[in-house]
Formats: C-alpha cells, sequence, structure tokens
C-alpha cells in the first residue's frame, strides 16, 4: 500500500470519528420541554421577575370565603416596599384604598372611615371577614413565591413558568399567563381552607427601578 493511500486512510478514519462525536453530542442536547430545561428557563424567569419591585396592575378578584361571596375592581400600585391597593365596585367607583408598608396599613373608606392595623391580612379580616393574603400576593401575582417564606411544592409549565404554587397554606394556580418578557400571569386562582379566589388581570405596567 502507498503511504498516500496509507495518509488518506488515516484522515478519513479519524474524520469518521470526528464526525460520529458531533453527532453523538447533538444527540445528548436537551429538548426545551425536559425537566432541566424547564429548570434552567425557570430560574431566569425568576430572576427577571424578582427585579421587578416597582408595577401596577389592573385587575378584577371574585370569590367566596364562609358560603359568603364577594366581588371587587383591583388597582394595584407597588413601589419597592409601598402599595396603594384600591378596591371598586360594580360601577367602577372607589369604595376603598389600602395604603402603607410592612408594619405599617392603613384603609381609607369612601364614606371617610379610616382604619389601621399592622398587616393588611389582619385588617380585612376584621372589615370584610376574610382575608386576602397581600403580602405572599405581591410576589405570587407576578408568578413567583415568596422569598421570605417556604413553600410546600411548585410545578412548572412547559415554558419553565409557574403552574401551581403551594405556599404559607395557600394554593396558587396559574392558569393563563401573557405573551411577552417577562411573562406574567393574567389568570390565577388562590385558595385555602376558608377562601376561594379568581384573580383575573386585565392590565399590566412595570418599572424595573
Amino acid at each position: 500500500m502507498w503511504p498516500g493511500a496509507i495518509s488518506r486512510i488515516g484522515v478519513l478514519f479519524l474524520s469518521s470519528i470526528f464526525l460520529t462525536a458531533c453527532v453523538t453530542v447533538q444527540q445528548h442536547q436537551l429538548p426545551p420541554d425536559s425537566e432541566i430545561g424547564k429548570q434552567a428557563a425557570w430560574e431566569l424567569h425568576r430572576v427577571n421577575l424578582e427585579a421587578l419591585q416597582s408595577w401596577n396592575l389592573k385587575g378584577r378578584v371574585a370569590g367566596k370565603s364562609n358560603n359568603e361571596g364577594f366581588r371587587a375592581g383591583v388597582h394595584w400600585q407597588q413601589q419597592q416596599q409601598n402599595f396603594n391597593i384600591a378596591l371598586l365596585g360594580p360601577l367602577g367607583r372607589k369604595v376603598a384604598a389600602i395604603t402603607g408598608a410592612e408594619g405599617d396599613v392603613q384603609l381609607n373608606t369612601s364614606k371617610g372611615e379610616n382604619f389601621s392595623a399592622v398587616d393588611t391580612e389582619e385588617l380585612m379580616q376584621n372589615l370584610f371577614g376574610y382575608s386576602l393574603p397581600v403580602n405572599g400576593l405581591r410576589y405570587w401575582l407576578r408568578g413567583i413565591p415568596d422569598p421570605e417564606q417556604v413553600y410546600a411544592s411548585m410545578e412548572l409549565d412547559d415554558l419553565g413558568r409557574l403552574k401551581q404554587l403551594n405556599q404559607a397554606g395557600w394554593l396558587i394556580d396559574y392558569n393563563r399567563y401573557y405573551d411577552g418578557e417577562p411573562s406574567l400571569p393574567a389568570f390565577i386562582k388562590i385558595s385555602n381552607t376558608t377562601l376561594n379566589a379568581n384573580i383575573v388581570i386585565d392590565y399590566w405596567a412595570l418599572d424595573a427601578n
């Protein structure tokens, strides 16, 4: 066998090994809907949403507590730790506004009544007989767990977004998201042993500062 032929055979042999290695690497690439792929997408999604410390939304909440129904429009403005939540009646008139920050919450009604409490849950329970977990909701509405509380379980959808969250005694189901980046919830169901509520978010406005 001529030396040139040997060289050509060697080149072909090395080429076949190289091409086989390339094919092997490609076959082990993770599909986007794999569990590891979803987890990576979730980590990036979570970091982007945690960066949103100032935002506002308009939506509606309807639910039942102790066999009594309730319904209200909601305008929520969050500026870092401070919040302003307007509750609207059936005709869109403001019936109450909840303002403040952690440890200092004020509620003012359209009738001129003023109430205060250490936290929103206690305030709403005393006035309305039911309590929405406002401290957790500021995170859950964005589609992320409350970082200050341990969650019992978490399920992701195929795009690495929250599908269901079990945290602080509440079960939060994410039934619909808006398209866009970041993808934000459009329809959420929350429930515990005493309350069930649907939250529809009609509008988001974001400020990453």
